[in-house]
C-alpha cells in the first residue's frame, strides 16, 4: 500500500469515526440535556465530522486545496471542546475562538505553496491547536469531576497531542531541511486526531449525560471562592459576627465510589448536595469543592446552624441508598466560625476541612467545631 493510499484510508478513517462520534454526542449528550456546554461539544464534533468529510472528497478529486480547507478546519475542534469546558464552569466560554482558529488555519495552509513553507505552517497550526488542548487538560483538573474515572481518556489524550504537537515543531527546527517532507507527520497527525476524537467522545458523553445530574445544586468552586471571599471582607469590615464556614464531606469517597460504580456515585451525590441545599436558609453560600465535598458560608446563631447540620446528617444517613449501594451513607462536618480564621477565605477552608477530617477519624456522621 502506497503513501497515498494509507493517507486516504486513515482520512475515510476519520471521517466515518467523526460522523458516529457526532451522532452519538448530539443524540445521547446534547439532546436529552441541553446546555451551552453540551452544544459547544456537539459543534466541536460537527465542526471534525465536516472538515473531515471535506478532506475525503479533497482526496478523491486529488483537489489539494479543498484537502488543505478540511485539515485546518479541524485545528479548531480542541478550542471548541475547551470553550464547553468554561462554559460548564460558568465563565465566558470564548467560543468564537474555535471558528476563528479553524479559519485561520484553513486559509494559511491553502495559500502556501512553496513545500518549505507549507510544512512549517502545518506544524504551527498543529502546535496552535495543542494549545487548545492543553487548556482543556487545566479545565479538567479544576473541575468538580477531576477525580472521575472517564474524564482521564481526555485527559491523556490532551497530554499526547500537547507531547507530539510540540515534537513536531522541534523537528523541524532541528532538522530545517526536511520540513517540507510531512510524510511521517501527516501520519501521527492523521493518527493523533483520530484517537483525539476517540477518547473525546468517551469522556465527553460522561461529562453530558451523567455527571451534569449533580451539577444545579450548588455552584462551581471558582465562582463560590469569590463570593464568599467578598462577602467575608465586607463581614470583616462591619465587625459582624455569626458568620461560619463548613465543610460538609461523605465519608469514605474513595470505597463507596468503587463499590457503586461511577452512575450510583453520580446519584448519590446528586442526593447528597439536595440534602444540604435543602438543610440551610436561601441566602447560604454553597460551593462544591470535589465530588462529594461541599462548603458552606451562612451568618446565623449557633443554635440555627445546629439544627441544619443535624439535618444534613441525619438526612443523609437515613436516605434510602439500596437501589445505589447496599452501604450505610454518612457525612462529616467541620464547623469554622469566621472569627477564627480572622475572616480569611483560605484560612477557614483550611481549618473546616482539617475538623472534618478529624470528624472522620472519629467515626464520621458526625461534626467537629474549631473553637475561638
Amino acid at each position: 500500500m502506497t503513501a497515498v493510499e494509507t493517507l486516504a484510508n486513515l482520512s475515510l478513517a476519520q471521517a466515518t469515526v467523526t460522523t458516529l462520534a457526532s451522532i452519538m454526542i448530539v443524540s445521547l449528550g446534547f439532546l436529552p440535556r441541553p446546555s451551552r456546554a453540551a452544544l459547544l461539544w456537539s459543534l466541536a464534533f460537527l465542526l471534525a465530522m465536516t472538515s473531515t468529510w471535506t478532506s475525503v472528497v479533497g482526496v478523491a478529486t486529488e483537489d489539494e486545496s479543498l484537502r488543505r480547507i478540511g485539515l485546518g478546519l479541524i485545528l479548531g475542534a480542541p478550542a471548541l471542546i475547551w470553550s464547553g469546558f468554561r462554559a460548564r464552569r460558568g465563565v465566558r466560554a470564548l467560543s468564537w475562538i474555535g471558528g476563528v482558529q479553524g479559519v485561520c488555519s484553513a486559509a494559511v495552509l491553502v495559500v502556501a505553496t512553496d513545500p518549505a513553507v507549507y510544512g512549517l505552517l502545518f506544524r504551527v497550526a498543529f502546535l496552535g491547536a495543542a494549545v487548545f488542548a492543553g487548556l482543556t487538560i487545566f479545565e479538567l483538573r479544576r473541575s468538580a469531576d477531576s477525580r472521575e474515572r472517564l474524564m482521564l481518556p481526555l485527559l491523556v489524550v490532551s497530554a499526547g497531542f500537547v507531547v507530539l504537537a510540540l515534537a513536531s515543531v522541534v523537528s523541524a527546527v532541528a532538522a530545517p531541511a526536511a520540513v517540507g517532507d510531512l510524510q511521517l507527520p501527516r501520519l501521527l497527525n492523521g493518527l493523533a486526531m483520530l484517537i483525539y476524537l476517540v477518547c473525546a467522545t468517551v469522556s465527553l458523553l460522561y461529562f453530558t449525560s451523567v455527571s451534569p445530574g449533580y451539577a444545579l445544586t450548588a455552584t462551581a468552586w471558582p465562582q463560590f471562592a469569590v463570593t464568599a471571599s467578598d462577602r467575608l471582607v465586607r463581614a470583616r469590615s462591619a465587625r459582624e459576627s455569626g458568620w461560619v464556614m463548613l465543610s460538609i464531606q461523605v465519608d469514605d469517597p474513595v470505597h463507596l465510589r468503587s463499590a457503586a460504580g461511577d452512575n450510583n456515585w453520580s446519584h448519590i451525590i446528586s442526593a447528597f448536595e439536595a440534602v444540604v441545599t435543602d438543610a440551610f436558609p436561601a441566602e447560604a453560600d454553597i460551593g462544591r469543592k470535589a465530588s462529594g465535598h461541599l462548603v458552606v458560608l451562612v451568618a446565623r446563631p449557633d443554635p440555627v446552624v445546629r439544627e441544619c447540620v443535624r439535618t444534613v446528617l441525619r438526612q443523609f444517613t437515613e436516605m434510602d441508598a439500596t437501589s445505589w449501594i447496599a452501604v450505610q451513607l454518612s457525612a462529616s462536618v467541620g464547623w469554622v466560625p469566621a472569627e477564627a480564621g480572622d475572616y480569611d477565605f483560605d484560612a477557614l477552608i483550611d481549618q473546616a476541612d482539617t475538623a472534618a477530617s478529624a470528624a472522620r477519624r472519629l467515626g464520621g456522621d458526625r461534626w467537629e467545631r474549631v473553637r475561638l
